[in-house]
């Protein structure tokens, strides 16, 4: 377990080149080009909306709390950030899905000599579009009820000294969810499964995710961090996960899941 800290952190740098290679060079192209367009939307309405939002919410608040508006502004602005976070994640993977999933694919075929048998066509994009769809719903009902709950645990006193760092690691370990599910999701591994696999290693995804959460704040970076992830978590399926989960989606029609 004390080596799974710099096998992530060995995935990216293996990552890092193979993404940047001949073969898998142009599934950057649509993330980089969703993350622009997404980025854009969500900040221009954040920008416009974010001082009526805080005005209408801290109209709610009684008079004798009103020397506290700074703490409520830093609040309700962190909150904010935390969700057009995650939603500008979800939106964009909800549009690169499919071609994340055949960037995970063709990392596999690489490194292992593994042969997915299918072609990039309609039926198959569709298929994929559907699961990742539904992958998407169950990740975010996933992360529902423990972001609000932590949300809560940060208005309790003394128990809101730790709610912070509980946050960051939730972070870590959702960011760590959502990459990690391309390679397993090709695989056939369910999600309730895939999360009991990435429990067992927390030193391991926690470092994976901080590794991105990280990423995601450096200028340019950032722009290029989700195929980047993909590739260095498909090569942690390969190396950590591969094994105990065997190797079966080759007897499978992925289209539908069944021999």
């Amino acid at each position: 377990m004390i080596t799974h800290p710099f096998k992530a952190a060995g995935a990216f740098l293996k990552a890092f080149p193979l993404v940047m290679s001949k073969e898998l060079r142009v599934f950057i192209l649509v993330p980089l080009l969703a993350n622009f367009v997404l980025m854009g939307l969500l900040y221009m309405v954040a920008f416009s909306y974010f001082q009526s939002l805080m005005d209408s919410a801290m109209s709610y608040l009684p008079e004798w709390v009103s020397f506290l508006n700074w703490l409520f502004y830093i609040i309700f602005g962190a909150i904010i950030s935390v969700l057009l976070f995650y939603s500008f994640s979800v939106g964009v993977n909800i549009l690169a899905a499919p071609f994340m999933a055949f960037l995970a694919e063709k990392v596999e075929e690489k490194e292992t000599g593994k042969v997915f048998d299918e072609a990039l066509n309609a039926s198959v994009i569709v298929s994929i579009i559907g699961r990742s769809l539904q992958r998407e719903c169950q990740k975010i009902l996933y992360f529902l009820p423990r972001f609000v709950l932590l949300l809560l645990l940060s208005f309790i006193p003394i128990v809101n000294v730790i709610a912070p760092v509980l946050l960051l690691l939730f972070s870590a370990w959702m960011l760590s969810l959502q990459y990690m599910d391309y390679a397993f999701d090709n695989n056939k591994v369910k999600f309730h499964d895939m999360r009991m696999a990435l429990r067992a290693k927390p030193l391991l995804c926690w470092t994976f995710g901080g590794i991105v959460m990280v990423s995601l704040t450096i200028p340019f970076l950032n722009l290029f961090m989700m195929p980047i992830a993909v590739v260095a978590a498909t090569l942690l399926w390969i190396s950590v996960f591969r094994s105990q989960h065997g190797d079966y989606s080759a007897l499978l029609d992925r289209t539908n899941g069944t021999l």
